[in-house]
Order: C-alpha cells, then structure tokens, then sequence
C-alpha cells in the first residue's frame, strides 16, 4: 500500500513538473484539434496573442491567423494530426491590438483519444516562434544589395535620364526666350500666361523626374505603408519610359482601378518593376521597331491578392531560362549581373509575395503577386 502511495506521489510530482515546463516554457506552446479549437496553450503562446490564457481556451485557433493563410493552416492542421513526423510551416497571426507577425509553427500529432481509426477529432502539439525579427533582420541586408542594384540599374539608364531632363529644361529655355520676345513686341497678358503655364509644366516634369530618382536611390527604405500599386507602377514607368524610348519601346499600362492596396516599401515595389520594366526592353533589341512593345497589368486573381503582370513582345525564353532566371549571377545579357531578378525575388517574398516567369505563348511574362489589404 504505502509503496503504491509512493508511486503515485511521484506520477503527480512528474506529471506537475511537466505541466510547469509546459506552462512556463520561454517559447509557444500549445495543443490544437485537426478543426483548430485550443484545448491547451501557454503563456508565451498567449503572450503573442496579447490574451490571458483562460480566454483562449477552447476558442478556434484560426481565428486569429491571417485571413489569407487560414485555409492553408486548417490544410497543416489536418496534415499534421495525421503525419508520422513534425510538420513545419509559416503563418501571419493577428494580436488582439491588430498587430500582424509571422509565425514558424512544428506540428506533431498526438495520441488519438479512443480509437485511433475512429477518433472524430485529432490532435497535435504545437510550438510557436516568432520568426517577425529575424526577418527585418534578413530584410536589412536585403536593403544593402538592393541598393547596390538601383545603382547598377541607374548607371545603365543613366543616358535616357539625362535625355530626359534635357527636353523640359531645353523647353524652359525655349518659353523663357519666347516670352521676353513677346514682353518686348508688348504681348497682352493671355499670351504671356499661355507661356508661362507651358514653363510651369515644363519646370514640374523636370522636377518629378528629379524627385522620382531621388527617391529611387534613396537608402531610406525600412518604412512599410500601405501603397496603391497602380500609382508606384505609373511612378516606375515614368523612370523607365525614357530608357524605352531612346530604345525604340513604349510602355503600355492596363490598370484595373478595384485593386486594393498592399503593405509593402515603395522604393523595393518600384525597384522590382523598373527591372522588369528594363529586362523587357532590353529583350525586345531585336524585334521590329513598331512592334516593340511592353504591357503592365495589374489586377486581383482572388480575395487577398494582387498581381502584377509584365509582358514584352521580344523572342521569350526557353524552358531552362525560364527556369534559371532568378539563380543569382544567371544572365543572358551581354554586360548584365545576373542579380536582378534573383534580388527582385527576394524583395517579392519579403513581403509575403511570389515572383515567378510564367509560360507565354509571345515574348515573355513574369507576374508577382503581393498580399493585399482588404481593410483599405
């Protein structure tokens, strides 16, 4: 008697020990069933939640995965309560203050309650980590290459730039000449304010250009806002249609006005385009001067997502190209690093996006999607 008395002491001193390493273990923990409904959690689980642990108890899970990665978790969930090995995979989670961060989840599955076969509901264990720091980390090297890449990029239109600026500021000499002329033949004032409106907008272009390469090479480029893409597309063509002109190319864009708008850093989404924006014009030197043409859409193929299509009318590429293109140091052009691509895909999944080169039937096609925010 007394030494079964002594077993059990020592099960419930195991068994509280274990209960202690679960509850006050430095990262998330917590038990799910294959549906998501919490039957245990931690309190550096519920930390990231921003929850007291008896309020998430027995609440879906899922309700507080991002609403674009739900499905997906409910897809890992099952997998997992049914594997017979940890899986692993990445969520955005919501706090309670609104908060997004990104989340490694190891899932294990655990002994079925009843009959394995017949069990109605499955669990798994899970541990939670915060993966959110670790990415701005990467993200700050990201922004070092990316920079040296806009400089690269900038080098190389460099001449169409300066052609650019030549036109509004020759302009501004043109009108300036042309009014003093008019002042001294004793002009009425409608036609020096004719004059004087075309050296405003002359003076304006000239400064957006300014601007927008400024911009452009900025290194200040750690901000994430939310951003209208229609508007850094039109930006990013601007930069590029003067280098696609001296080319012999134009730039045709098919916006769709209801996307929503995306979390992201304007600077990394302009670099991304103004490169395939350059990577299409290049590819299209030997095609007919009058057919030389690259098409930018934008539009949502489903709920949460926004994409982004770049599509040229140069010879395409084959099936390896299509597949090398974003190796890093991989290039077909003659003087070319062969890093933009790979840098434009990094950028890309930075931010929870894919970039990819789809098969076209013409010419070439690469597409990025990006998350959208549904609240704007």
């Amino acid at each position: 008697m007394e030494q079964t008395v002594v077993r059990d002491q020592e099960l419930i001193g195991t068994l509280q020990r274990y209960a202690d390493l679960f509850t006050f273990a430095p990262v998330g923990a917590l038990v799910l069933t294959e549906d998501s409904r919490v039957e245990e959690i931690n309190r550096a689980a519920a930390s990231m939640l921003g929850l007291p642990r008896g309020w998430i108890a027995g609440q879906l899970f899922s309700r507080w995965i991002a609403k674009r990665d739900a499905k997906r978790f409910l897809e890992h969930l099952r997998n997992a309560c049914r594997a017979n090995q940890p899986l692993s995979d990445e969520f955005r989670i919501n706090d309670r203050r609104g908060r997004t961060r990104d989340v490694r989840f190891d899932s294990v599955a655990m002994i079925a309650r009843g009959d394995a076969e017949d069990a109605p509901l499955r669990r798994c264990q899970i541990t939670m980590t915060d993966v959110s720091e670790q990415r701005w980390f990467g993200r700050d090297a990201l922004n070092d290459l990316a920079h040296v890449a806009r400089l690269n990029s900038c080098g190389e239109m460099a001449a169409a730039l300066a052609h650019e600026l030549s036109q509004p500021l020759g302009a501004i000499t043109l009108y300036c000449n042309a009014a003093k002329k008019s002042l001294a033949a004793g002009a009425d004032d409608q036609q020096l304010a004719a004059l004087v409106a075309k050296i405003a907008d002359a003076a304006s272009h000239a400064q957006a250009t300014v601007q927008g390469l400024r911009a452009y090479l900025s290194k200040r480029e750690a901000s994430v806002e939310d951003l209208d893409i229609n508007a850094v597309v039109r930006d990013a063509a601007r930069l590029a249609g003067a280098y696609a002109k001296e080319r012999g190319a134009r730039v045709e864009l098919r916006l769709s006005e209801s996307v929503p708008k995306v979390r992201a850093n304007r600077v990394h989404v302009q670099q991304v385009l103004l490169n395939l924006l350059q990577n299409s014009v290049d590819a299209m030197q030997q095609t007919a001067a009058d057919a030389r043409r690259v098409v930018v859409v934008s539009d949502r193929p489903e709920p949460g997502i926004v994409r982004v299509t770049v599509a040229d009318t140069g010879p395409g590429m084959t099936d390896e190209q299509r597949i090398r293109a974003f190796e890093p140091f991989y290039t077909t052009k003659k003087n070319g690093m062969g890093m933009g691509l790979s840098i434009s895909r990094s950028i890309i999944e930075s931010y929870g996006g894919r970039l990819w080169a789809p098969k076209a039937r013409r010419g070439t096609t690469l597409s990025f999607t990006l998350p959208a925010n549904e609240s704007h």
